[in-house]
């Protein structure tokens, strides 16, 4: 029997407010499931559960009161559900307080089955998020479907995705908040992302102002081959996805369209990276300076180019 699985979409706007971003989920997701096609993992934005930026009201621990009603709604409705990201809230062993742009998953059961930390926050915007460590796959045991779980920024380094893919991710999920600006950039990603590692490839985007930015949605969902399933406006919207999930098994046996045999391929050239432990040895480095990982940072470099020179700044 064929592995076919029904993908739900969230695009919507953001709201620091835990609370607030709540009941819309719980809306958002009461909503989907009353279609025709109903969704069996349903997917939202990055920071679509709440963010840094209101301080008392913003975050949470994992698991906490925001986890514990996300689990309400995975159970009711009996679905995987990834309700986007959030900002966690950690004491670490010494004491020290730590903050990670999260993504919980859920299981029918309403379990918390793994928390996906961000490897590559948005520094310097994400000043303050520590990056992640841990990369997730999660198995959907009903279909036999394993799903990688990346954030946003994570896509512009391709080892992130290749990293999930080997370790089995036929789905790889991406919640983001992609600002205006941005979209003609970052509109070839998705369908690369697909295409190297012969999987579905499913970006999230938030939509509408944000922490004074505005972010331009276009969700879209693509197959192995690059082929575009489906991608969103630049308003509010909820969509369900059927994905057959023997394409990518047949991609990855066969060949995409029985032709590019990329990952059986990739075992045989076994491309070895003589940087990977070592980067301040690559050459690249020798005249590169460090990131700004701060705005401070990030404003007196781009001074030095003449650049944000002229107003006060905020």
């Amino acid at each position: 029997m064929s592995r076919f699985l029904n993908l739900g979409i969230i695009q919507s706007t953001g709201n620091p407010d835990i609370e607030e971003n709540l009941k819309r989920i719980e809306k958002n997701v009461d909503d989907l499931m009353t279609r025709t096609m109903k969704p069996e993992l349903i997917c939202g934005v990055e920071l679509g559960i709440g963010s840094l930026w209101m301080k008392d009201q913003c975050y949470d621990t994992i698991p906490g009161r925001a986890t514990e009603k996300l689990s309400e709604i995975a159970r009711k409705h009996g679905i995987y559900l990834i309700p986007g990201s959030m900002t966690e809230i950690v004491k670490d062993q010494e004491g020290n307080t730590k903050y990670y742009n999260s993504i919980p998953i859920f299981n029918p059961s309403g379990e918390i089955i793994d928390v996906y930390r961000k490897m590559c926050p948005y520094y310097p915007g994400e000043e303050a998020i520590t990056k992640g460590e841990k990369f997730v796959v999660f198995e959907i045991p009903e279909k036999s479907i394993k799903v990688g779980v990346i954030n946003c920024h994570d896509w512009c380094f391709p080892e992130v995705s290749r990293i999930v893919t080997l370790m089995g991710a036929e789905l790889i999920l991406r919640p983001a908040v992609d600002p205006e600006g941005l979209y003609d950039v970052c509109k070839s990603i998705s369908p690369t992302r697909a295409f190297e590692n012969q999987a579905y490839f499913a970006s999230i985007n938030m939509v509408g102002r944000y922490n004074h930015l505005d972010a331009y949605g276009h969700s879209n969902v693509y197959a192995p081959d690059a082929a575009l399933l489906y991608e969103a406006g630049d308003k509010e919207c909820l969509a369900t996805v059927t994905l057959d999930m023997d394409i990518v098994e047949n991609a990855r046996r066969y060949g995409t369209r029985y032709t590019e045999q990329l990952l059986r391929q990739y075992r045989y050239f076994n491309i070895k990276n003589p940087y990977a432990d070592n980067l301040d040895e690559a050459p690249l480095y020798a005249n590169l300076p460090k990131p700004d990982l701060t705005l401070k940072d990030q404003k007196e470099d781009l001074n030095k180019m003449g650049i944000m020179i002229i107003g006060k700044q905020v």
